[in-house]
Formats: structure tokens, C-alpha cells, sequence
């Protein structure tokens, strides 16, 4: 999580971001385009992604390293299997579903075209998602999920710290119902580690939620405009949100399934560098 850091002078031949960090970093513009796409950079420790942003002199313009490989999958990522259902960790920079996606993996490691995500995680979070068998076992799953049937804990690192240990947020999003119950694990001065679950799957709730009181999921590129100030936290190169806990009662022999995802090793590694 290694950040390059330039200070814009009138001297430069590039007065754009998307010019400046090509020139600094010695590179094209098409590897610039991409940091900014990604969002992995600041200019006075707020992240600006616009390629077009003309910079001023004095503007200190920090480039976050281009954040983790997607991990190749592995047996040891399979949590679960039956018949029916597998549920898989996924690792944070890879898609749940489509083209070089986990589903896609699974596919081909099973040689199987059935295997279905029944639910899916953003690309930057990591944890458990649950894949179908079968278009059958899909559909039963899928209704446990429109009855909330379904629970999912997640594991989240915010900014600055929270002093109510247990509380929920209830703010609509986007005119629809949206709850989300937040338990403090730990919290340092700079961020907060957090349990949550929420009653509702509204798109992007948690960050959506944890933002809206001014604690925003730690790496989040969306819904923080604000400048971060501490610079372990903006070295962050992805959103500290994974889903940790599943459980439902299986559709087919109706017992308990509950399985936990542990946090891959940038999630621990950023627990560390925030004292936690």
C-alpha cells in the first residue's frame, strides 16, 4: 500500500492530471487513465478521478500503488459444497459473475455451465458468496432471499472513531425501506472496525449508510468526497468491506448452513497500519 507523492509547479509541461501523472510516473497516458478510473488518486488528499482536473501550483497530487491482483482461485476458496450449493471466498478485485469472473472459475473448474451466483459482492469486496447447482437450487435460494431468509454479516473497517457501540440506521436509499444494524468491534483515533447486517440489499446499503453519518467504509472511492486526511488511510487501495457470515436453512434437507469467510491479508494488514 505504497503511495508516490509530486507537488505541481507552473514549470510543468502538463497542467491536467491525467498529463501530470503520466509525466511523472514516466508512463503512457492509458496507465494514467487507468489509476484515475480506479480511482487510486488524491490531489490535497481528496480523490479526484477526472481526468480533465487542471491542477495549480502548489497542489499535492499523491498516487496510491495500483492496489491487488485479483487471486488466482484455489481449492482452499471453496467453503462449503454439497450437491446443491457451493460457497465460495471471494477475493477483492474480481467480478462475482461474467466474463474472467469467480462464477466463471467455478465453471470451468467443475466443468460445469450450471454454477450460478445466487447473490453477488461488489468487485472490491472480499468474502462469501453462494453459488447454485442447478436452476432449481437457484430458484429456491433466490426466494429465500426475496423473504430474507437469508444472513449476511459483514466485517467493515470505517473512518474515525465511533462512540456508540451498537445502533442502526434506518435512512431510506433512493426512496426504498433500508436498515442496517452496526456493532463497534474496536475503534482506534483513525478508523473503527465494524459487524454489520442489514434486514434489507439495497445497492451499495452499507456504504451507503455508513456515509451517511460520517463514517465511510475505509478505501471507499464512491460515496466519500471529503479529504482524507491521514495518509495510511488514503494508501488504501480498495473498500474495506467483506462479506464474513452466511446462514439459511438449506431448501433441500432444511438444516442450518452458517459458514464464515476469515478477512484476506490486505483487510488484517489495514486493521494493523489502523492500530486495531
Amino acid at each position: 500500500m505504497s503511495i508516490k507523492e509530486f507537488t505541481f509547479s507552473e514549470k510543468e509541461c502538463a497542467n491536467t492530471l491525467l498529463d501530470f501523472i503520466a509525466l511523472k510516473l514516466d508512463s503512457s497516458k492509458k496507465r494514467a487513465k487507468r489509476l484515475l478510473d480506479k480511482r487510486l488518486v488524491f490531489v490535497n488528499k481528496k480523490r479526484i478521478w477526472i481526468a480533465s482536473h487542471i491542477l495549480k501550483r502548489g497542489d499535492k497530487v499523491e498516487v496510491i500503488a495500483e492496489g491487488i491482483k485479483a487471486s488466482v482461485f484455489h481449492k482452499d476458496a471453496i467453503l462449503y459444497e454439497d450437491n446443491y450449493y457451493l460457497i465460495v471466498a471471494k477475493s477483492p478485485n474480481i467480478l462475482t459473475n461474467g466474463p474472467r469472473s469467480l462464477e466463471d472459475m467455478l465453471k470451468k473448474r467443475f466443468g460445469d455451465n450450471r454454477i450460478q451466483a445466487v447473490h453477488r459482492l461488489d468487485k472490491d469486496t472480499s468474502g462469501a458468496v453462494i453459488f447454485a447447482r442447478s436452476k432449481e437450487a437457484f430458484e429456491h435460494l433466490k426466494n429465500l432471499f426475496k423473504k430474507n431468509l437469508v444472513k449476511k454479516i459483514y466485517r467493515v473497517l470505517v473512518k474515525g472513531q465511533l462512540e456508540t457501540q451498537l445502533f442502526t440506521i434506518n435512512t431510506s436509499i433512493h426512496g426504498q425501506n433500508a436498515v442496517t444494524h452496526v456493532k463497534v468491534i474496536k475503534s482506534s483515533k483513525y478508523a473503527s472496525y465494524l459487524e454489520v447486517n442489514i434486514e434489507t440489499g439495497r445497492t451499495h446499503q452499507i456504504r451507503v449508510h455508513l456515509a451517511s453519518i460520517g463514517h465511510p467504509v475505509v478505501g471507499e472511492a464512491e460515496y466519500d468526497r471529503k479529504p482524507v486526511e491521514i495518509s495510511r488511510l488514503r494508501s488504501v487501495p480498495r473498500q474495506m468491506l467483506h462479506a464474513y457470515k452466511v446462514s439459511f436453512n438449506h431448501p433441500y434437507t432444511l438444516k442450518l448452513v452458517s459458514v464464515t469467510a476469515k478477512v484476506p491479508d490486505d483487510f488484517s494488514q489495514c486493521l494493523r497500519c489502523c492500530s486495531l
